[in-house]
């Protein structure tokens, strides 16, 4: 099977790559300590260079990209250690808005006017996305959600609500009493309690919810591949300047095969993740959600074993915020996380076998 990028995908990649540039620490904690862990002027930025119009269809105003277009812009924004929350309020906001219907929001959020962010999540149901304690009572919204990524920068919050509906808000609205905490990458999410909050309803139909969960799952999975792909590029280049006993440790047999194991296992995750993005979801609306699962799970065990190995090989430095390798090992803890867990996504997976 052919994987050479054509001329577009290398185009977006190589952009990407420049707009990233070399990671910066002190950058990257200068930029932590704006409102809400991020400065949305850099968010004009993102948008200006089409990052967000490629996850919008083509009738919409964006770019439509395909999964492969998609899956290729998150691995080198994991491979950057992007700061940006490109795939939590870029493309999931995006994607839902597109699902129901909504051009003039999407425009807005591809455009970069507006923010959103995503409130699906709902206390005591662990990693279970459907809404069920959060309703519409006309045009007002009761309930409540948990771990809304973004929430402090957004302008817009988009709740998903019962009998499939999706309520757009505004962060300040009266009746959203909103508490905001960092989260392990440094970015903040919130608590949000709906307390008849006025929204305008959009009717969103679970089967389009659910193909938005798979892409975003499988994003989410391709970017897990490039921080991957950077924990191990640093830690090869580590190893071989580390010495200990009089040569460098990357000559230590255990080691070479430790990393052996991880460049393989680096490898299977890529190719799980382009053979799956080159899949075609509309064909199986029902099972594509938890194929997407299936890669997750597969690619977040990987991820997070070369990221600890990285740690280990690093020694007690490893952990701290001072390298790169730290940063990335934590964005991968979030995402592994994000719309479920590895045992939480097998399972997923397991029902559509």
């Amino acid at each position: 099977m052919n994987f050479d990028l054509d001329e577009d995908q290398q185009l977006t990649r190589d952009t990407i790559g420049r707009f990233l540039g070399q990671v910066d620490i002190a950058v990257r904690h200068a930029m932590r300590k704006a409102d809400g862990g991020y400065p949305r002027t850099r968010w004009q930025e993102v948008a200006d260079l089409g990052l967000l119009a490629l996850a919008a269809p083509q009738v919409m105003g964006g770019m439509g990209g395909t999964m492969v277009d998609l899956v290729l812009a998150a691995e080198a924004l994991g491979r950057g250690i992007a700061i940006d929350p490109w795939l939590e309020n870029g493309v999931l906001p995006i994607r839902l808005a597109a699902a129901t219907g909504d051009a003039g929001l999407v425009g807005d959020l591809l455009t970069g006017a507006q923010l959103a962010a995503v409130g699906f999540a709902e206390p005591t149901r662990r990693y279970e996305n459907k809404a069920v304690g959060t309703k519409a009572e006309g045009n007002q919204i009761a309930g409540a959600k948990t771990f809304v990524l973004g929430a402090p920068i957004a302008d817009t919050l988009l709740i998903t609500v019962a009998d499939n509906k999706l309520a757009r808000i505004a962060k300040d609205a009266i009746g959203v009493v909103r508490q905001d905490y960092p989260v392990i990458d440094g970015s903040y999410a919130a608590t949000l309690d709906l307390r008849r909050a006025p929204a305008d309803l959009l009717e969103l139909p679970e089967a389009m919810f659910q193909r938005v969960v798979g892409d975003v799952r499988l994003l989410a999975a391709a970017e897990m591949v490039g921080l991957a792909q950077t924990m191990f590029d640093d830690t090869l280049a580590y190893v071989g300047e580390r010495e200990q006993f009089g040569a460098a440790i990357g000559s230590f047999q255990a080691l070479q095969h430790r990393l052996v194991e991880c460049y393989a296992a680096l490898e299977q995750a890529r190719s799980m993740i382009l053979r799956t993005a080159m899949l075609d979801p509309t064909s199986d609306d029902a099972g594509w959600p938890r194929i997407a699962a299936g890669a997750k799970a597969f690619v977040g065990e990987a991820a997070m074993r070369i990221g600890l190995e990285a740690v280990q090989m690093h020694g007690g430095m490893g952990q701290t915020d001072e390298l790169a390798i730290g940063h990335a090992l934590k964005r991968v803890m979030l995402l592994d996380k994000f719309l479920g867990d590895q045992d939480h996504c097998l399972r997923s997976f397991a029902r559509a076998a």
